[in-house]
């Protein structure tokens, strides 16, 4: 079966913004393919659960915030290729706003799991900094989505994002 063949990872993450419009982004390092980049918070479903409980899942695990009011979708994105999710022909996630207090990240995971997840770093980012960074940041287009957020709230459009990788 080739990859073109293999269903999708469904993930679903959290578009976390907090009174200040800050922007919790998760620092990844892939060490299957050396990638590295800003992501928001979330990752894959497990068996047997809705979207709201696995997100509420992984805002625990990542972050350590216990309660979470799980907002509309505002982006839905879909990578396919080789190497995104292995086992997967790519991931499909859906990303909810996450209106949320300012709290202090105490992850439910040790450090060791969230290391093992690829997890190497946390922070809020302002709206510039997202703007101005050099890193990678996924989803692309990151920061005109924050800026449509802010603007208009929980009641836009969802930005579909489909993209296909094509092996090196």
């Amino acid at each position: 079966m080739t990859d073109s063949e293999l269903p999708l990872r469904q993930a679903v993450r959290a578009l976390m913004i907090d009174p200040t419009d800050r922007v919790l982004m998760v620092k990844l390092f892939l060490e299957r393919n050396g990638w590295t980049g800003w992501v928001l918070p979330g990752g894959g479903i497990e068996d047997g659960e809705d979207l709201p409980t696995a997100l509420r899942r992984e805002l625990l695990e990542e972050t350590g915030l216990a309660e979470a009011f799980i907002g509309p979708v505002v982006c839905r994105r879909t990578q396919r290729g080789p190497g995104i999710a292995p086992g997967y022909g790519g991931q499909q996630e859906d990303i909810h706003l996450v209106p949320c207090r300012q709290f202090a990240l105490a992850p439910a995971l040790a450090e060791h799991e969230l290391r093992g997840e690829g997890i190497v770093d946390m922070r809020w980012f302002t709206p510039a900094e997202l703007h101005e960074t050099n890193d990678k940041v996924v989803p692309e287009g990151l920061a005109e989505l924050v800026g449509r957020v802010l603007e208009f709230g929980g009641s836009i459009e969802p930005v579909i994002i489909d993209i296909t990788e094509r092996p090196a």
